[in-house]
């Protein structure tokens, strides 16, 4: 905890000196946090040397968490990206985190906590980690499935209004209810606590109502 209070207290010290490269602020999903507010994770120049090396997370927990950072990557990021931890957490200092552009609909780099250098790393993303579901019905139009463990990132690929999305069995028990999801690009669901099976994923939007499927296998 003092390491990570010493570290935030550098973050606002060297705001009175400014950035070669400005702060970048962007929107993170995180499953495992509901606090009712917009999780942020922020990106610092230190150095003043036009590359980013420190990252801080503006989440629920009142306590700073802020880490030092190393690029191993080639690609910039922009504020309109946005970040989903999909394993770990960053108290226990073993996230990793996906970085997803929706001008581009893809996902551009791979966050994530490395324990032999006590450092974050930021890398380029590839389509090697993770597992695309596949697509069976009317759904696939318009939400992309990836799997990445027990977490299901769902993210919308064609324009469609969506105005709730709710997890239920196939028998109609429902799991998780999203009310309220007009302007959401990316819905994330963790089923570690499921037990294998299918499940469904029900939209409703304006116009239509669409069903998609989840496969959980332990």
């Amino acid at each position: 905890m003092k390491k990570s209070i010493l570290i935030f207290l550098v973050f606002i010290i060297s705001l009175s000196f400014g950035y070669s490269k400005p702060t970048l602020k962007i929107t993170l999903n995180n499953p495992n946090e509901n606090c009712n507010m917009e999780l942020k994770l922020f990106f610092f120049d230190l150095n003043n040397d036009n590359i980013f090396d420190a990252i801080y997370y503006d989440g629920c927990n009142p306590q700073a968490l802020a880490y030092f950072l190393v690029i191993n990557s080639s690609a910039n990021i922009n504020q309109k990206e946005t970040a989903t931890l999909i394993q770990g957490s960053f108290e226990e200092k073993n996230f990793v985190i996906l970085i997803y552009d929706p001008a581009i609909q893809k996902y551009t780099h791979k966050l994530y906590y490395d324990e032999q250098i006590s450092k974050a790393v930021l890398e380029d993303y590839s389509d090697n980690n993770g597992n695309q579901t596949p697509a069976y019905d009317e759904a696939d139009n318009y939400f992309l499935t990836q799997q990445f463990g027990s977490i299901f990132i769902i993210t919308k690929i064609s324009n469609i209004d969506v105005q709730s999305v709710t997890l239920c069995s196939v028998v109609g028990k429902i799991i998780r209810q999203i009310q309220n999801a007009e302007g959401w690009g990316q819905f994330v669901f963790d089923l570690s606590n499921q037990p294998s099976r299918i499940y469904l994923l029900r939209f409703t939007a304006t116009d239509k109502a669409l069903t998609k499927k989840l496969v959980w296998v332990r």
